[in-house]
């Protein structure tokens, strides 16, 4: 799942088909200019050793992420998808493990990570269950791992771009359980677009308890 909004529920939209039907308006088949320039900036990011991708699509970031250092899992509901992302990783000799799931039911077992990424989960789930998407992060991190979302920004309201959210709610909800380290605006790329959609890079990180 992908920043721009499909038209429904996540429990009722027919990923396949919109991946059948042609290319995804979340697709640009290279990583996101803006996951590259946050592993640039913060290179602490590479050092954590696992991550997760929320809802991968075909692939490009997850490879990004594998190739930068990273043991990467990458997560997706979308069979086409993850077939489509498989083969990008065998062309670039990317060591990715790919699953097929839904993301609720598999954060119950997947255990921890060192960096959980989402580029448009958050923004999506949250309009329909924001207590899942936060059960979801609670249980895929631990004290001092990072959590970089790619999200729409509500500055921009377009009728074909992505869910918006404000810095606001960003705040007060994903800072429930995390802490800020970097939440500025940033551009989201899409193929129907050409400067793409308004959006926030958001990168936090859970809390370590505080020593005696």
């Amino acid at each position: 799942m992908k920043s721009v909004k499909p038209p429904e529920s996540p429990e009722i939209v027919d990923w396949d088909r919109i991946y059948r039907e042609g290319l995804p308006p979340w697709e640009t088949g290279e990583p996101a200019e803006e996951l590259i320039r946050v592993l640039g900036k913060h290179k602490e990011l590479v050092q954590v050793g696992t991550a997760i991708e929320l809802g991968c699509g075909t692939g490009a970031d997850a490879v990004y992420l594998a190739k930068a250092g990273l043991d990467v899992t990458a997560i997706d509901i979308s069979p086409i998808a993850l077939e489509r992302a498989r083969a990008r990783a065998r062309l670039e000799n990317a060591p990715v493990h790919f699953v097929l799931a839904d993301v609720f039911d598999y954060a119950e077992t997947a255990g921890k990570f060192g960096l959980v990424y989402d580029a448009g989960f958050y923004d999506f789930v949250r309009q329909r269950d924001l207590s899942r998407s936060l059960d979801v992060l609670w249980r895929l991190t631990e004290p001092g791992s990072f959590y970089l979302a790619l999200a729409g920004n509500a500055d921009e309201q377009l009728e074909d771009g992505p869910p918006g959210v404000t810095a606001r709610e960003i705040n007060l909800e994903l800072g429930r359980l995390l802490e800020v380290v970097d939440l500025r605006p940033c551009r989201l790329e899409s193929p129907r677009r050409t400067k793409g959609y308004l959006g926030w890079s958001c990168l936090m990180r859970r809390p370590k308890p505080l020593a005696n």
